[in-house]
């Protein structure tokens, strides 16, 4: 470890463990003395701190020298003869030696202390290697410091900082991502003023510390173990707090979670994502997945399914947040605001509470389609009243379950929460989970309106556990990121447009249609019409827009239309009814807007088209248009046996019944074999 000597101003490599010494937090300024620009100043002054010769030069601030001032004469040199010692002028007293590493080595030293770790020049940024090493090990340097001295350059001395809006509780040392481990990690951290005076240290002013940073004293003053705090809890302490570079959300933390791992300058919000990877290979704890709101209107031990805000819905709407990560890993810090109040549950816990008859251990394993891990789920149908339920189109193939969680929220005790969820279709057996939401109308009286967690409470656990799965799912590697595209989705739409896919284009030339995109015309500068014709059958789907909140809300609507040109032996064109679909998204854009079906009959011959409609956002302002065109012939029953009432012998009627007033039976060749079988009876 790099060290500056408080009394010489030179740089020594000691041992943190058997060094005395102190460090420095603050917060970095516009300019900062960098560890090239301190051994520069170093350079003439011999190990005693001093100058080497008394006819060295010393800097000016504006590193301009005076020739005259490399010439001694008259009386200046004969003083310099006479009493050599007085040129002999220490590191400290050089003008160009930052005030912030002066006054604090002035702080350390008159408080006893030899040694003092600066980071901003005691860390050669230059080297990478160096660098990786000091982010790995900086928490266990502060946590090793005699004394933290937390530099507050926003609070004045001589106010009270107590009071609400006290500089003391405002000050940016609180809001910075690296100085949560500088205040956590030492036992004593000494806060200084802007003009460097003790204001108390973090055991005098412990209560005032919690209330600004939310950090509990039992953390702040080592009583208990960092271990003994949830993941969700330690991740909502770095929350609100800010880093200037976006990896550093993520370096910052290593050391409150005891984690070490290669830094990588570049890789962006990747970085968080790493650290969670980290985390659930090295901590059993799954209240890392227990972010963003939690369901409220619940009361202790109540079954989810019978609480009155869920009974009284109108609509219970589940869905995936548009133009955000569905990936149970937090994207961001910031999603873990709440979880101050998340407290995790032990393996042994969870599987006493579930009464399964298996529950195996967590296990986390990477592999190409993510980390594999098994999590016991329970059905919605099970959790929520199914009259006010309502699943999204876009993913009503998919299955949607409460995932079970080993932890539970502060204000329900003893209830497990479970995390909106689906898992998409899958064939090959590997099964992807995501994370959705629950839209409560109306709005509950307390609490969101938009959870992502519910509590499960014993009773609902007792009456869903017939019904809970241990499913073996994977959460999927984070999307690759489209250079450009993250401005491109969050910048206003301005005119629209639009244009087929290249493929789309190809299959419905492939299928015998010609693929026609006109568009706009002077009075419609919104609209575009899509022609796809074959043989004497046309379907015509025209494409209007709008744009609203000055860009950031757009609405898509299509209308589709079969017709059937006029033949040889056909005079007029024959147009079938118009149908209408919609879409609609907010900034930040989507990348899919989803697709819409649907289906359409020949004028003529009543054959059915399904048309597929899939718009997807190309670049602001641009959207691309899939589209499928599928035919379906209908299927003519013969009349095997003419019924024994008495009617003509025809197929039966599509919205036929052999008994009139009970449902319609389906239509399908089943179906009319039992209806025959039915008749055969009743003769």
């Amino acid at each position: 470890m790099r060290l500056l000597n408080t009394e010489t101003g030179q740089f020594e490599e000691r041992d943190p463990e058997s060094t005395k010494y102190a460090i420095l937090s603050h917060t970095w300024d516009a300019v900062e003395q960098t560890y090239e620009e301190v051994r520069e100043l170093q350079r003439p002054y011999a190990s005693n701190g001093v100058l080497r010769s008394s006819l060295a030069p010393v800097r000016s601030p504006s590193n301009r020298w005076s020739p005259r001032s490399l010439m001694p004469s008259g009386a200046s040199h004969n003083r310099s003869l006479s009493n050599p010692e007085r040129e002999l002028r220490p590191l400290w007293d050089n003008p160009e030696l930052s005030a912030k590493v002066r006054d604090a080595c002035t702080a350390a030293r008159e408080a006893g202390y030899r040694y003092i770790w600066i980071d901003s020049c005691c860390i050669d940024k230059t080297s990478s290697s160096e660098l990786s090493e000091a982010i790995n090990s900086m928490y266990k340097w502060y946590a090793l410091s005699a004394a933290c001295y937390a530099y507050l350059a926003d609070v004045p001395f001589d106010e009270d900082h107590r009071a609400s809006r006290s500089s003391f509780r405002r000050s940016r040392w609180f809001e910075r991502g690296w100085t949560l481990q500088e205040l956590i990690a030492p036992l004593e951290v000494i806060f200084l003023s802007q003009d460097w005076k003790v204001i108390g240290s973090k055991h005098t002013l412990v209560d005032l510390v919690w209330d600004v940073t939310g950090i509990p004293e039992e953390a702040l003053l080592h009583m208990e173990s960092l271990d003994a705090f949830s993941v969700a809890q330690r991740l909502s302490w770095a929350a609100s707090r800010q880093t200037t570079r976006e990896e550093d959300h993520a370096y910052s933390l290593l050391g409150i979670f005891d984690i070490n791992m290669p830094t990588l300058y570049g890789e962006g919000k990747r970085a968080f994502r790493r650290l969670q990877e980290e985390i659930v290979r090295r901590v059993p704890d799954q209240s890392l997945f227990a972010w963003w709101a939690i369901f409220t209107g619940i009361e202790a031990r109540q079954d989810l399914v019978m609480t009155a805000t869920l009974q009284n819905a109108a609509r219970i709407a589940f869905n995936v947040w548009d133009g955000a990560s569905t990936s149970f890993l937090a994207t961001d810090v910031t999603l873990f605001a709440a979880g101050g109040s998340i407290r995790a549950v032990s393996h042994d816990d969870v599987f006493h509470r579930l009464q399964l008859s298996h529950l195996p251990a967590t296990e986390y394993t990477s592999t190409p389609h993510g980390i594999r891990t098994q999590i016991p789920v329970i059905p919605l149908s099970f959790c929520v009243p199914q009259h006010a339920a309502h699943y999204p189109e876009k993913y009503a193939s998919s299955q949607w379950y409460l995932a079970i969680l080993g932890c539970e929220h502060e204000d329900y005790p003893g209830h497990l929460l479970g995390r909106v969820c689906y898992i998409p279709p899958s064939e090959s057996g590997v099964e992807h989970l995501y994370c959705g939401y629950a839209a409560i109308d109306p709005t509950p009286e307390r609490g969101t309106d938009v959870p992502e967690l519910f509590p499960l409470s014993p009773d609902t656990l007792s009456r869903c556990r017939p019904e809970i799965q241990l499913k073996t799912i994977y959460i999927s590697h984070p999307e690759r990121a489209i250079a450009g595209s993250l401005g491109a989705t969050t910048e206003p739409h301005r005119q629209i447009e639009l244009t087929v896919s290249s493929r789309a284009r190809r299959t419905l030339l492939a299928q015998g249609y010609s693929v026609e995109l006109s568009g706009p015309a002077l009075d419609s500068p919104a609209a575009r019409w899509l022609t796809l014709s074959k043989d004497n059958d046309r379907v015509m789907i025209a494409f209007s827009h709008a744009l609203d909140n000055a860009g950031r809300k757009l609405t898509i609507t299509a209308r589709v239309t079969m017709s059937q040109e006029p033949s040889s032996s056909s005079t007029r064109e024959i147009h079938g009814t118009p149908i209408s679909v919609s879409w609609s998204d907010y900034a930040p854009w989507s990348r899919s807007l989803g697709s819409r079906k649907v289906t359409i009959s020949d004028p003529s011959t009543s054959q059915q088209f399904t048309v597929t409609l899939t718009v997807s956002f190309a670049g602001l302002s641009y959207y691309l248009l899939h589209v499928v065109v599928a035919a379906e012939t209908p299927v003519a029953v013969p009349a095997l046996i003419a019924p024994p009432w008495g009617l003509s012998s025809h197929p039966l009627p599509t919205n036929y019944s052999i008994y009139p007033d009970y449902p319609t039976f389906d239509r399908s060749p089943r179906c009319f074999l039992d209806i025959m079988t039915i008749i055969f009876i009743c003769s």
